[in-house]
């Protein structure tokens, strides 16, 4: 049932696109400061190169955080597999000694 609903919102968002890119095809020329302007260029892919931009700028922040929290799980695993060593060499060390023993949960 989702994937058919997902079918048909990616259809209509299709549609929606074509008709405003052919009811948005006159060339347009934007200005910017000192004088500067583009060459005339239609509406639709002025809307198309925002949106592609935008896409394009989330999907680098998506990178940057998902590398940074890669970066951190393997700090936290590194502080982990530490402390785990010093549990055990600290077992080792008090068994022998005939006192009381530290259980290891799981």
């Amino acid at each position: 049932m989702v994937k058919v609903l997902k079918t048909i919102l990616v259809t209509l968002l299709f549609i929606v696109g074509i008709t405003f890119s052919m009811e948005n095809a006159e060339p347009l020329r934007l200005r910017y400061y000192f004088g500067l302007e583009t060459p005339p260029i239609p509406l639709f892919l002025l809307v198309l190169f925002a949106v592609l931009l935008g896409v394009l700028l989330a999907g680098l922040g998506f990178l940057f955080d998902q590398w940074s929290l890669k970066r951190m799980l393997r700090e936290k695993d590194r502080a982990i597999a530490s402390l785990e060593g010093e549990i055990k060499a600290y077992q080792e060390r008090r068994a022998p000694g005939g006192g009381p023993q530290i259980k290891e949960q799981t």
